[in-house]
C-alpha cells in the first residue's frame, strides 16, 4: 500500500474542488475611492509634511525641516483627537487618547529639539 495520494480521482478520493475566479465587480456601490476616510486625507497631509521636512533636513535646513515634521505630527495628533475611530483611518492605531498623547509628545519633543539646539 502506498502512502502517496492517488494521482487520478477514484471513488474513494474525489477530485479537488477548484475555486473559480470571482467575477469583476462593476457595481458603482462596490467601487472604493482612496482614501476612503477623512483620516486618510489627514494621513496623506502628515506624510507630505514628513517628506517635505526630511527633504529640508537633507538639503541642510535641519531646523526648519524638524519644525515642519513636528507640525505634521501635531496635525496628526489633532486629527486623531477630533475624528471618530471609524473616520480616523490609518491614524487609529491604539486607543484614541493613547494615540493623541503619543503623537502630541512626539511633536512637542521635535519642536523643543528644533528650537533649543544651539547653532546655525
Amino acid at each position: 500500500m502506498s502512502v502517496h495520494p492517488p494521482l487520478s480521482p477514484t471513488p474513494e478520493a474525489p477530485a479537488p474542488v477548484v475555486a473559480t475566479p470571482e467575477l469583476e465587480k462593476t457595481d458603482p456601490q462596490d467601487v472604493r475611492s482612496f482614501p476612503s476616510t477623512i483620516g486618510g486625507f489627514v494621513y496623506l497631509g502628515v506624510l507630505t509634511a514628513a517628506l517635505v521636512g526630511l527633504g529640508l533636513v537633507g538639503f541642510g535646513h535641519w531646523r526648519v525641516g524638524i519644525i515642519v515634521l513636528a507640525a505634521g505630527v501635531g496635525a496628526a495628533s489633532l486629527g486623531r483627537a477630533v475624528l471618530r475611530t471609524k473616520d480616523a483611518g490609518m491614524l487609529a492605531v491604539r486607543s484614541r487618547w493613547f494615540d493623541v498623547a503619543l503623537l502630541a509628545l512626539t511633536a512637542g519633543a521635535l519642536w523643543i529639539l528644533a528650537v533649543t539646539v544651539p547653532g546655525e
